[in-house]
């Protein structure tokens, strides 16, 4: 599998074209012999610390290979220097130039845009609700007419990560009258799962794979479950510092690249065992997958 990526990569590497744009703006990573990693240690199975120093996941995997990728344009070593991140300063870390690729758990979206470049797609998901199954639990019907399937009443406490699209979507549902509930920040993914098993809430709202990963991580799985609809849609890509115009072209190339040689699947699968990715991650894969 390494001697497979290793070839890909020195393919993808000669098919760049050569000339000053795409060199300038490749020289300072070069010179520090560094790519700089915006990751989180809270976001698996896209970002997670694996080991002091080191981090894991399915972003985390797709960096890698722009760093190899990096490295094989530049005729000399590049390697990841890894920056802790979390859900409120990760994009302003982005835009001020602390770090060069945003390798998590990132939304695109118009409103991100304005401030940081974003590569191609790389990963289709929604935000969904897991809930504690208690006594009393959370009944969740098919949506209808507006609402999204929770009671009326009482009011209920839903957790969220702070400074994410999911906290503004669900913020959006509770001020439009969709959603009758209190919302309760998290500063951390691990905070809110914490919350939801002690009682202080009733749901916890993230994505879809970050609700499937965080359960696994419960005391007690089976008192959790997740629901079967999503909130939103959101469609995740790697954050790029604005302006690095070269580093996002060398990004998409390398997404190109492994969604037409099928790997961009193989390292789904990895990371994402006994969850077979769906319709929309094929239709985004084939829309990847551009010439050069």
């Amino acid at each position: 599998m390494r001697r497979s990526r290793s070839l890909v990569i020195a393919a993808l590497a000669l098919a760049l074209p050569a000339g000053p744009t795409l060199a300038d703006a490749l020289d300072e990573a070069a010179a520090r012999g560094t790519l700089r990693l915006g990751v989180r240690a809270d976001a698996p199975p896209f970002s997670a610390s694996a080991a002091p120093g080191r981090y894991e996941g399915y972003s985390v995997d797709l960096c890698l290979a722009v760093v190899e990728a990096a490295a094989a344009r530049a005729g000399r070593p590049i390697r990841p220097d890894y920056v802790a991140v979390d859900a409120g300063n990760r994009l302003t870390l982005l835009a001020e130039g602390r770090i060069d690729l945003l390798c998590e758990a990132t939304s695109r979206t118009l409103g991100r845009a304005d401030r940081v470049d974003f590569s191609l797609p790389t990963f289709v998901t929604g935000a969904g609700l897991m809930i504690r199954i208690g006594p009393s639990p959370i009944a969740l019907p098919p949506l209808g007419g507006g609402g999204l399937g929770l009671p009326a009443e009482p009011p209920r406490r839903i957790g969220v990560l702070a400074g994410t699209s999911t906290e503004r979507a669900l913020r959006a549902f509770i001020a439009n009258g969709a959603l009758n509930a209190q919302m309760v920040e998290a500063a951390t993914h691990q905070d809110g799962l914490a919350a939801l098993t002690a009682g202080l809430t009733e749901a916890y709202a993230a994505d879809l794979e970050i609700l499937v990963a965080l359960r696994a991580q419960a005391a007690d799985p089976g008192s959790l479950a997740i629901a079967d609809r999503t909130l939103t849609l959101e469609s995740y890509a790697i954050g790029i510092h604005p302006g690095a115009r070269a580093l996002r072209v060398l990004a998409d190339r390398v997404i190109a690249e492994l969604s037409r040689s099928g790997r961009l699947m193989q390292i789904a699968e990895r990371h994402f065992p006994g969850r077979r990715p769906g319709e929309a991650f094929l239709a985004m894969t084939l829309l990847n997958a551009l010439p050069d």
